[in-house]
C-alpha cells in the first residue's frame, strides 16, 4: 500500500506541472475549459499509467477540479504546499478506500 502511495505521488507531481506545460499553468485559471481540460490530462495520467478505475479517475478529476481553481483562480488557496497537500490527501484516501 505505501509503494501504491508514493508512486500515485509521483504521477501526482509529474501529471500537474510537466504534463500540464507552462502556457495551461499559466492560463488554467483564466478560463473553465483549459482548467477542464488539465483535470482531464491529470485523471487521464493515472488512467494509463496507474491503471486506476474509472471511478477513481472520475473522483481525481473531480476533487482536482475543487481544489485547482481554489488556487489558479479564485486565490483562496495562497501557498502552493497547501493546494498540493489537498491533492496527496485525496491520493491517501484513493489508496486506503480503493
Amino acid at each position: 500500500m505505501i509503494n501504491l502511495f508514493f508512486f500515485y505521488v509521483a504521477l501526482h507531481f509529474i501529471a500537474d506541472f510537466p504534463f500540464q506545460g507552462d502556457w495551461l499553468g499559466v492560463n488554467k485559471g483564466k478560463s473553465w475549459e483549459l482548467m477542464f481540460y488539465h483535470c482531464l490530462i491529470y485523471s487521464g495520467t493515472f488512467i494509463v499509467f496507474g491503471k486506476v478505475s474509472l471511478l477513481v479517475a472520475f473522483i481525481l478529476f473531480i476533487t482536482h477540479l475543487l481544489i485547482d481553481p481554489l488556487k489558479a483562480r479564485y486565490k483562496i488557496i495562497k501557498p502552493i504546499w497547501l493546494d498540493q497537500l489537498l491533492h496527496i490527501i485525496v491520493i491517501g484516501f484513493i489508496v486506503y478506500y480503493f
